[in-house]
């Protein structure tokens, strides 16, 4: 574990728990938690505060929960003679630990560097003016340089992930043309996607509570009463998805998007105020990633673990965010641990899928 600190703006301080997660399942050791009243830059005066503390701490690395501007991720490093990670660095760091596939690898890379682009050149300006942290390297012809190397690089991965995601869609339309109904598994990070996906299919996929355990779209094909379907496990979603991560797992939300049904988990364990935020980011994602109109199932999972007339007050607001954001979908409480409502959850997936795939038959014959 890297020593390291972290700094979260306060309107971010909600998601204090969610930052120390990320933090932890990328293997940085939280020694202390700073606050700071802007959003994407730090005042003077805990700029100061933090790079005295960092060099009397040992401090390796310095992660900003939010957007940091590229001018105050200088001065920072620069102050304190530590790296800076801001809150889509963390996330990207963690990816890079799951990656499997050469698909997913590549991705994260890209993505990585279309972060790093607007640093390296925020360097190259500092360098103009003779400023640059002199632990960074010897000045402004290797930053040059440096530069240069990254847009050749990220034309090279352009140009390979064209060919890897035509391979893909080529699949993926076979697949299609089989018959089968897809159902993609979705949710928020940590909600049970991959511990249902085991549960239905008999697989045994890693689980745990570390995010992004699954980051390359995860695929088995069970029997419904007669009907093939293929259930895909998904990476977890998280709140205010920026750009460069719903880039970095394309391929997933991809298959989310062309699925015949999506099966959202929802962690119903958790405080109604965490219910309502989640559930309602992961509705914008779909959203985002052009996933809407395909029927919805709500899994509201871990019923073991709620009283019931606290579980009947959670239903009613997962009901409610539903009618705020796209009206009609089935929701089916369960225990993927346990096995309880999966019977029902199942049957749901059948009659919608077919019911789906009857209405496509019919319009494709008009």
């Amino acid at each position: 574990m890297q020593r390291a600190y972290l700094i979260i703006p306060r309107y971010m301080v909600d998601h204090l728990d969610e930052a120390l997660v990320l933090a932890e399942t990328a293997e940085y050791e939280i020694l202390r938690v700073w606050k700071t009243r802007y959003p994407r830059r730090i005042g003077r005066g805990l700029l100061y505060e933090v790079s005295t503390s960092a060099r009397t701490d040992n401090i390796e690395t310095i992660i900003f929960y939010g957007e940091l501007q590229p001018s105050n991720i200088f001065m920072l490093m620069k102050e304190a003679g530590v790296r800076v990670l801001d809150r889509v660095m963390l996330i990207l760091e963690i990816f890079a630990k799951h990656a499997g596939s050469k698909e997913a690898r590549l991705q994260i890379e890209m993505a990585k560097i279309k972060h790093e682009i607007p640093l390296v050149r925020e360097f190259l300006r500092r360098s103009k003016m003779g400023e640059y942290p002199g632990f960074l390297g010897p000045g402004r012809y290797a930053i040059d340089s440096y530069y240069r190397h990254l847009t050749r690089k990220l034309a090279k991965i352009k140009r390979e992930l064209e060919a890897l995601r035509s391979e893909r869609a080529s699949r993926l339309y076979s697949r299609r043309r089989s018959g089968m109904i897809h159902a993609a598994i979705v949710g928020y990070a940590s909600a049970g996607k991959t511990t249902l996906f085991n549960t239905l299919t008999g697989e045994s996929k890693p689980t745990g509570p570390e995010y992004f355990t699954t980051l390359h779209p995860k695929h088995k094909a069970v029997s419904i009463d007669g009907v093939k379907v293929i259930f895909v496990d998904t990476v977890g979603f998280i709140r205010d998805v920026p750009p460069e991560v719903i880039e970095a797992f394309y391929s997933t939300l991809e298959e989310v998007a062309l699925s015949d049904i999506i099966l959202y988990i929802v962690d119903v364990s958790e405080s109604k105020k965490e219910i309502r935020e989640k559930l309602e980011a992961g509705l914008n994602t779909l959203t985002r990633i052009g996933a809407v109109g395909i029927p919805l199932i709500i899994a509201a999972n871990k019923i073991d673990l709620v009283p019931r007339g606290e579980l009947e007050d959670k239903l009613a607001i997962v009901e409610e965010v539903l009618r705020s954001h796209t009206g009609e979908a089935r929701v089916v409480p369960v225990s993927a641990m346990k096995g309880l409502g999966l019977r029902k959850l199942l049957t749901s997936v059948r009659e919608i899928g077919v019911d789906g795939r009857s209405r496509a038959r019919v319009a494709s014959s008009i």
